[in-house]
């Protein structure tokens, strides 16, 4: 059976975005136009990426989960943000085997994206601890992935992910 695959973008630099720079699946705000939260998630995804989801490719729901307040104490400005947590509502779709799909990256949105190979995401030897800032007072597991880490919520949905 082949590797299964799975989107990874990195965030493009953002003075104003704490999360600038770091590793994320595509997603976003839901906005008043939006049915419900998976319409949130196939437009944000057609957004940040160009790639064209459907609700009939969607495999299931992960359980809802916070993002941010992770860091404990902190004095950096950006970090300091993440103190008010956004409530999320993963989704899990699969693609059609094959050549993953062309995208096409929002630039003020996305710097890169991956197609990691869920068998490198799986690898104990791609494992690692980080503390992501200076005067942070926690350290993070995470995956070792294109010259960064993969952590803090992206990381705790690719477990969950990584269980199914």
């Amino acid at each position: 059976m082949p590797d299964s695959r799975i989107l990874i973008l990195r965030r493009a630099l953002n003075p104003h975005d704490p999360w600038s720079g770091h590793f994320a699946f595509p997603g976003g705000r839901r906005e008043p136009g939006d049915a419900d939260l998976l319409a949130t998630c196939i437009r944000e995804t057609r957004e940040e990426c160009g790639l064209e989801l459907s609700p009939y490719d969607l495999r299931r729901e992960l359980p809802p989960t916070t993002a941010g307040n992770a860091l404990g104490s902190r004095r950096h400005e950006a970090a300091s943000r993440l103190s008010q947590p956004v409530h999320v509502a993963p989704f899990l779709f699969e693609i059609a085997p094959g050549a993953p799909p062309r995208l096409r990256l929002d630039p003020l949105e996305c710097a890169a994206a991956h197609w990691a190979p869920e068998s490198y995401l799986r690898d104990p030897a791609a494992r690692a601890f980080i503390t992501p800032l200076p005067d942070a007072e926690k350290r993070f597991p995470s995956i070792l992935f294109e010259g960064g880490h993969i952590w803090g919520f992206t990381y705790k949905v690719l477990e969950e992910l990584l269980k199914l």
